[in-house]
């Protein structure tokens, strides 16, 4: 019995590593109060950079902690020590936290920030630090435009997925989405993903999209679009083109979709 017995590690003399992957299932308010009063090993886990390599607050969490968020991301990123490789966060305040956040992490390669008051001038002085980040995500960022949008283009050469969601279906926002659509054209080649929804932007900007970014395998946009686009040439053009009818969706050899209805065109 005791031979069996011994076979068995105790929870507290697991590897930090195996206890931080194991942390990571764990809602992010247990690991900040619960786990660290269980005992000393795994207190030293959740104080250390293995339970901080991603970390994901959700919209609800950011709003019921928004008078404290930046207190806690400090500490978050902090306690990462560089191997953050994904942030998820909603509603950034300021542009001071988000030239931390760069500062910090030079191993990220997700970085989702949607809904945050970051300017142009910060994402341009800070571009650089983001230079190995594969996905990012700047939905309903209103304030910043296309230099902030270029200037990710121009450092961010790795970048395959951006979502730039917007509200702005009416002509009072066309020049400035379409500032945008014309720079993630000339400055993101290799992008694979591209989500641009609610966004007044003419067919040739599309056009232009699909011609400057030739590795494109989903493209999502405003649905209204599609009575515009030529889908007889886009047919021809590229023979995989599918539009989903749910959200539009354009896609190229993609079989991740395989429930929803499509539109052969």
């Amino acid at each position: 019995m005791e031979e069996e017995q011994s076979e068995f590690r105790h929870w507290d003399q697991l590897l930090p590593d195996v206890l931080g992957l194991i942390f990571t299932n764990l809602p992010i308010q247990e690991l900040l109060t619960v786990i660290p009063c269980v005992c000393k090993s795994w207190s030293k886990v959740v104080t250390g950079s293995h339970c901080w390599q991603y970390i994901d607050l959700d919209e609800r969490s950011c709003r019921r902690l928004s008078h404290q968020l930046d207190r806690m991301l400090r500490m978050l990123i902090t306690r990462s020590n560089g191997s953050l490789r994904s942030l998820h966060v909603s509603g950034l305040q300021n542009d001071s936290i988000f030239s931390f956040i760069t500062e910090n992490v030079g191993s990220l390669q997700v970085l989702r920030l949607p809904r945050s008051l970051i300017s142009d001038s910060i994402v341009k002085q800070t571009a650089q630090r983001l230079s190995i980040v594969t996905f990012l995500d700047l939905s309903y960022c209103h304030k910043i435009g296309a230099q902030a949008i270029e200037a990710i283009g121009k450092h961010c050469k790795h970048l395959v997925v951006l979502c730039r969601n917007m509200y702005s279906p009416d002509s009072a926002g066309k020049v400035e989405a379409e500032d945008e659509a014309n720079a993630i054209a000339s400055t993101m080649p290799r992008l694979k993903q591209l989500e641009f929804a609610y966004r007044c932007i003419s067919t040739e900007c599309v056009l232009n999209l699909l011609s400057c970014c030739p590795q494109l395998v989903h493209l999502k946009i405003d649905e209204f679009l599609s009575e515009k686009l030529d889908h007889k040439f886009l047919k021809e053009k590229y023979p995989k083109l599918e539009i989903l009818l749910l959200y539009l969706v354009i896609l190229f050899e993609s079989d991740e979709s395989d429930d929803d209805e499509y539109l052969d065109m």
